[in-house]
């Protein structure tokens, strides 16, 4: 579920290259290591600047979506009924140079516990002697199984679009989740309750550094007292999650009022559908992300989620090793086909879970104690609240996260909360990658056509 377009890759690796932004300064921490074991999930232990992204490159970015161009790469359809065209010319000459900083800060766990995790702020740079007042956006990255390929670390395909939405003008928190950037261990993938822990204690710690810069710079920085939250697929889970975790008050996000969420491409049921399964096994178009899934499970559900009860003794020895934090999806995926025998795309269920755990799924699915866990945790039968605008989207043509987890939560909402503002976006594009351009264009021309409203971005 991992976003990677081949324009999106070509126009960051453009920005590196023609970026002259200065050397950043030193790190400034904000608590000692010896600290580090008795802070509270939230506590900002450290900045690093990271080189200032420069307006222009954000402009290049912004240019390289013209429909003309973009929409030889996806369908423009929705995108054009949202009036993209127009708000993209509007705001191609508003941009401002952007701030990164990588931060490191404490995050609970679900398992108990809390760690020292990272992620990045990227703040738009006022213009001199300008006090600017921001609107937070919580960016939910997508699947990557690389440790070190995080915003944090200056890489990622989605770098250019979180540059973009910071340089028109918003406070930008990416985290790097549980097991990537500086965090050790497995990332505990598409876990709700973790990616939303990383995402608030993380909101909270650049909240600090945020009123630090201000206070150390002359009052450079206000927030406006506005929140929004947006991902696409592993990200789009990310931001359910964390809505979910908000408005319940699990974790309180004082001052900031929940504006919009963005939950796009979202495996909001991570259980395979027993139903389709029948007597023959079952073709899994991406097998290395139900490896991960195990594996990111097991972390947190160490009963519920044994390994050995799950997968395959030869996927035990052979293809968990893989996951180092150093192999790229697309090299997993071959490594598993081969050690089955199989072309990519044709592997089943039987190459890479145990028997038991197959025969589990098709006989009697709740026997299992990981399918019970990963059923609990489903997201596309949850009751949202009034008033906050929920924006659900997705294309039916979706080859990796199935339509019907969008789907499902919008009838759910509409039939178990009536005065919820759920809506539910059909995406044109035809696949999985395409929809995540598209998706990320029209969320974020959307939101910002929202704060415009409510006087909430410069121009």
């Amino acid at each position: 579920m991992r976003l990677v377009s081949g324009l999106l890759s070509c126009v960051f690796s453009l920005l590196v290259s023609c970026s002259t932004s200065p050397p950043p300064p030193e790190a400034f921490k904000y608590a000692g290591k010896s600290s580090i074991s008795q802070a509270q999930p939230g506590s900002l232990l450290e900045a690093v600047p990271l080189p200032i992204v420069l307006s222009r490159d954000d402009w290049f970015v912004l240019t390289a979506t013209a429909p003309w161009l973009i929409g030889t790469q996806i369908k423009m359809d929705l995108l054009l009924d949202e009036g993209y065209p127009a708000w993209r010319a509007s705001r191609l000459r508003t941009l401002s140079d952007v701030r990164p900083v990588k931060i490191q800060f404490i995050a609970r766990l679900p398992e108990g516990g809390s760690e020292l995790q990272s992620g990045t702020v990227f703040v738009p740079i006022p213009r001199l002697g300008q006090k600017q007042t921001l609107t937070w956006v919580i960016f939910e990255k997508g699947t990557e199984l690389r440790k070190e390929f995080t915003p944090s670390r200056g890489k990622g395909s989605e770098l250019p679009i979180i540059t973009v939405l910071s340089a028109l003008g918003y406070a930008v928190w990416v985290p790097d989740y549980t097991g990537m950037g500086d965090a050790r261990g497995m990332h505990e993938y598409c876990v709700p309750e973790s990616l939303a822990d990383s995402s608030l204690d993380g909101l909270a710690a650049a909240r600090q550094w945020l009123a630090g810069s201000a206070a150390g710079s002359g009052s450079e920085y206000a927030e406006s007292g506005r929140l929004a939250i947006l991902g696409y697929s592993e990200g789009g889970l990310a931001a359910m999650g964390t809505l979910k975790a908000i408005v319940e008050h699990r974790i309180e996000t004082t001052g900031l009022s929940l504006e919009a969420a963005y939950v796009m491409g979202a495996p909001l049921n991570l259980t395979i559908d027993e139903p389709l399964l029948g007597d023959e096994p079952f073709v899994i178009s991406h097998p290395e992300y139900q490896v991960f899934l195990a594996l990111g499970w097991n972390r947190i559900y160490l009963e519920a989620a044994k390994l050995g009860d799950i997968l395959s003794p030869r996927t035990i020895g052979s293809i968990v090793p893989l996951y180092d934090g150093t192999n790229r999806a697309e090299d997993i995926t071959r490594t598993i086909s081969l050690i089955s025998g199989k072309k990519t795309g044709m592997v089943a269920d039987v190459d890479i879970f145990s028997l038991k755990y197959c025969s589990l799924l098709r006989q009697n699915p709740t026997e299992s104690a990981y399918y019970r866990a990963q059923f609990a945790a489903r997201l596309d039968s949850w009751t949202p609240p009034a008033g906050i605008p929920i924006i659900l989207a997705a294309t039916p043509k979706d080859e990796i996260v199935p339509f019907a987890n969008s789907q499902n939560e919008y009838d759910w909402a509409k039939e178990h909360a009536p005065l919820a503002d759920v809506c539910l976006v059909h995406l044109a594009s035809e696949n999985h990658i395409a929809a995540g351009i598209e998706a990320f264009l029209y969320a974020i021309a959307n939101f910002d056509r929202r704060e415009t409203a409510l006087g909430g971005t410069p121009r």
